[in-house]
């Protein structure tokens, strides 16, 4: 058989669509990368970031006194405690300290689990032991208020 007598089929529209999507795909992952890099780099991390259990959690801390941790809702980070000025007048009597949860302000989310309220309280429970605070008041606010719920009952001695 000689190369000359193989015809390769005709390119189809979903052939095209189906590169076009790639491409496009592709184009957007870059995009949205290069954005979320000069996102952090206009926004730095106004805490300090740890590594634990394979993610990075980012918590900002203020004051002395019994700690408060204070754990933020959907659609924001830490910095709202910020900005509302909560943790500025917990600082002045407590040690605060605010967490961004896995997927929120500087943290990260990895995607070999899923974060359920209870995966989130596992997490923050053993970010509290690395930074040394053994029993805390907890604030959660919207999804933040199931989390601090399953920390407080699955670490009832902790919260």
């Amino acid at each position: 058989m000689n190369r000359s007598d193989v015809t390769s089929p005709p390119p189809t529209r979903a052939g095209f669509w189906a590169g076009a999507a790639l491409l496009g795909a592709a184009f957007t992952a870059t995009w949205v990368e290069r954005r979320s890099r000069l996102a952090e780099r206009a926004q730095p991390p106004a805490g300090q970031l740890l590594d634990v259990d394979g993610v990075r959690l980012h918590v900002v801390e203020g004051g002395e006194g019994p700690p408060v941790v204070l754990i933020h809702g959907n659609m924001v980070s830490e910095r709202d405690f910020e900005a509302s000025g909560l943790m500025e007048r917990l600082a002045r009597n407590h040690r605060v300290l605010a967490f961004d949860r896995p997927g929120f302000g500087h943290s990260s989310r990895p995607r070999d689990r899923l974060w359920t309220p209870t995966a989130q309280a596992e997490l923050l429970h053993a970010a509290l032991a690395e930074l040394g605070v053994e029993q805390a008041a907890v604030v959660g606010h919207s999804m933040g208020a199931m989390v601090a719920l399953a920390l407080a009952l699955n670490h009832p001695e902790d919260v």
